[in-house]
């Protein structure tokens, strides 16, 4: 059972979600505002030197995105724009604040930060991003875009200007996955001449402290700039939650009048204590503590990219971008655990390292035709590559962090994909079509070369072998369409529809697995899913704007987990509870609703007139999904709540002043595709606050509280050896002092 707030409490939280829903909840129907606004040869120099993002210019207030940009066509798709400046700094890695604005995303709270986990519309086990495409930049910010699309990055959120979100498949002119395309996109570059400088200083609960700095300079014509960031931390758990974090950039740019040549050289450097997951009734009781003394992680990433935006005279457009990266994962897991158990300290470690060298080229065309250049179309090629092996050995020890007990298995993975995609906007007045194409060729090799039990837990080498050495190879060629409309029946009023076809591929750990207490199957289908969604965007009257959508995904053939206990059936065995057999599950439908509202109570367009803004905004997604066919035919798929609401009353300042106080409720959720019971989660509710003063002369001064009311919840199960629930943070705080000159 979830633990009950205080009634004070739950009338503050029925008070501030009545408030917040209300503008949407009384509407009939529900719609964003929509912009016209024809691009001017101003516009197009603008977008010719910009940085390189998905979105390079956006509709008027930067939150909703433009019909075209840069190679990108965004007509009849449906998406959203989070600018993380009309925010205080969110300070580590507060991914509930930086996605708040964002309607259906769950954010599958890590307690130690070590990793995004975030999922959309319940396609999908949240663990790692694995269905959503992670970017920054526009440039894949994950090991393997196709095979292992872990989200391990999150830049420094203080830094990020907007974050970027395409919806579902609307999303596969930049890669196949279902889930969206998540871009974060960094500040930058310095256009006009001068140099500016900036130092952030934040110290929060459980001895946490982040120090970050940055400079910019610019003549003109060539910019350069740079930041670091060090973060460290105990961590909300007592034993081995600790983290410290390295990040850092540096960039150099060419600003032509027509062209903008940007390379750049990202470094992420990752500790992290893993105190393993609890029991139900212990998170309950004792969210603070853990299960795995001595586990740990390392995610190590360097990636160089180059980008070019060259504007070919009035018509035309190129777009390429180059780029590599070293990605290296590397855990150390006491052999022997239990789900939401104390593992014992003899136990030895069992060192895994996987280490990802990717490679990728992304050329974009777009070309204006028509009497007035009314119609556009894109054309684009885009090549990956990537080498993925894998080491596990084990300690003789629960120190051992080299692995001296014997090496227990070996894999060599690779993977090359090449693809074709392309659209057209047809303009016809107040009417735009926009059909797209994609076609994927993929092929993916995984060949295990030594695969040893652990043997005795607590020492000794290895056992024997565990049967038949895995050894996949698949080749998939996949053609994925879209179609979008876009209708704008007036200056306020537009209608948005999308029909869209999204691929996941195998993933490298699919069929060949490396996970303690998880049975696996030893073939797997890839997924496929068909998106239609229609939506409404509109701006009432200036102050308010609303938007609504409704959806309908159908996901084939979808990966997931059957939560045990289950018998032994051909070709598995049996497992216990807590463990978790990994499979095709079957396929999903899923359905809903997205409503957002933002209202302007004061502020240039607001009720009342000032320089400074407050805005109350509100998001609510109603979910209903289920699995039509498969094995978990008529379960509810995990982390599909049937509700998310978040709202957020803001204070932006004229003079840099911001203010937050934002709500989140979240619906219960399964934890596993069959709804066993030992994966339930309750739904929660949070409340977080912050704020940023300025101080004058460029200094300032922030302060934040989240989980105010010490909600205890979980929003994150896992199965198998060292699983378990992963609590919510309780009350933390944070303070910061900042200059910018």
């Amino acid at each position: 059972m979830r633990l009950p707030l205080s009634m004070a409490a739950r009338s503050l939280a029925a008070a501030l979600l009545c408030t917040t829903a209300l503008p949407a909840l009384a509407l009939d129907t529900a719609v964003t505002t929509a912009t016209t606004d024809s691009e001017t040869a101003e516009d197009r120099a603008q977008r010719a030197t910009a940085p390189s993002s998905i979105i390079v210019t956006a509709k008027r207030d930067g939150e909703r995105l433009p019909d075209q940009s840069g190679t990108l066509i965004f007509a009849g798709k449906l998406g959203d724009v989070v600018q993380l400046g009309n925010l205080p700094p969110v300070a580590g890695r507060n991914l509930r604040v930086a996605m708040a604005d964002i309607p259906g995303i769950v954010v599958s709270e890590v307690s130690n930060g070590s990793w995004a986990s975030l999922s959309y519309r319940g396609l999908g086990e949240p663990h790692e991003s694995w269905n959503l495409l992670t970017l920054q930049d526009a440039i894949p910010a994950v090991p393997d875009m196709y095979s292992y699309p872990a989200a391990y990055f999150i830049p420094p959120l203080e830094l990020v200007e907007r974050v970027e979100f395409i919806r579902g498949a609307s999303g596969l002119l930049y890669g196949p996955q279902p889930g969206g395309a998540l871009n974060y996109v960094m500040r930058g570059p310095r256009r006009e001449a001068g140099a500016e400088g900036l130092v952030r200083a934040t110290l929060g609960s459980w001895n946490a402290g982040q120090i970050l700095g940055g400079a910019s300079v610019s003549d003109g014509r060539f910019a350069a700039d740079g930041f670091i960031q060090f973060a460290q931390g105990d961590g909300p758990r007592r034993d081995n939650s600790d983290h410290d974090q390295l990040t850092g950039q540096l960039r150099g740019h060419i600003l032509g009048d027509d062209i903008t040549i940007s390379l750049a050289l990202d470094y992420y450097r990752g500790h992290f204590g893993e105190p393993g997951g609890l029991a139900r009734d212990r998170y309950l009781t004792d969210r603070r503590g853990g299960t795995t003394r001595f586990d740990r992680l390392r995610i190590e990433r360097l990636a160089p990219t180059l980008s070019v935006d060259w504007q070919v005279g009035d018509l035309t457009q190129v777009t390429a971008r180059a780029f590599y990266s070293r990605f290296e994962r590397e855990s150390w897991r006491q052999a022997g655990g239990g789900f939401g158990q104390v593992t014992p300290e003899a136990n030895v470690l069992i060192r895994q390292l996987q280490a990802f060298d990717t490679a990728g080229l992304d050329i974009r065309v777009r070309r204006d035709f028509g009497a007035a250049a009314q119609h556009s179309f894109t054309l684009g090629v885009f090549g990956h590559t990537s080498d993925a092996p894998v080491f596990v050995d084990k300690g003789s020890s629960n120190n051992d962090f080299v692995g001296l007990g014997g090496a227990l298995a070996r894999a060599r993975r690779s993977g090359d994909a090449a693809a074709l995609f392309g659209e057209v906007k047809l303009t016809f007045g107040d009417l735009q079509i926009v059909p797209g194409f994609r076609l994927e060729r993929l092929r993916q090799d995984v060949v295990e070369t030594l695969d040893l039990a652990v043997g005795s837990v607590t020492g000794g080498g290895p056992g024997g072998q565990n049967g038949v050495l895995g050894n996949r190879r698949n080749v998939e060629t996949v053609p994925l369409f879209g179609l979008g409309v876009t209708w704008d029946a007036s200056e306020t009023l537009r209608f948005v529809a999308n029909a869209s076809r999204g691929f996941k591929p195998l993933l490298y750990n699919d069929g060949v697995t490396f996970q303690a207490g998880i049975d696996v199957a030893d073939e797997f289908a890839s997924s496929y899913a068909f998106t239609i969604e229609a939506g409404v965007q509109a701006e009432p009257v200036p102050p308010l704007r609303i938007d609504a959508s409704l959806f309908r995904v159908t996901l084939e053939d979808q990966v997931g987990f059957l939560g045990g206990p289950l018998p032994a059936s051909a070709p598995f065995g049996a497992v216990g509870a807590g463990g978790a057999r990994r499979q095709n599950v079957g396929s999903m439908r899923n359905q809903g609703l997205d409503l957002a509202a933002r209202l302007d109570l004061i502020g240039p367009q607001g009720l009342a007139q000032s320089q400074n803004t407050l805005r109350l905004s509100t998001n609510l997604q109603l979910l209903d999904a289920t699995f039509t066919s498969g094995v978990a035919q008529g379960f509810t798929p995990q982390y599909a709540p049937g509700h998310m609401l978040r709202s957020i009353l803001s204070y932006i300042g004229a003079n840099g002043a911001r203010a937050a106080l934002i709500f989140t409720s979240v619906g219960d959720q399964q934890g596993a595709d069959n709804n066993a019971a030992d994966f339930f989660l309750p739904g929660y509710e949070v409340l977080d606050a912050s704020v940023e003063w300025p101080l004058g002369s460029g200094f300032s001064v922030g302060a934040g509280v989240n989980n105010i009311l010490d909600e205890r919840y979980a929003g994150r199960v896992r199965p198998g050896a060292g699983g378990g629930f992963d609590p919510g943070m309780p009350r933390n705080f944070f303070l910061s002092v900042g200059w910018r000159g």
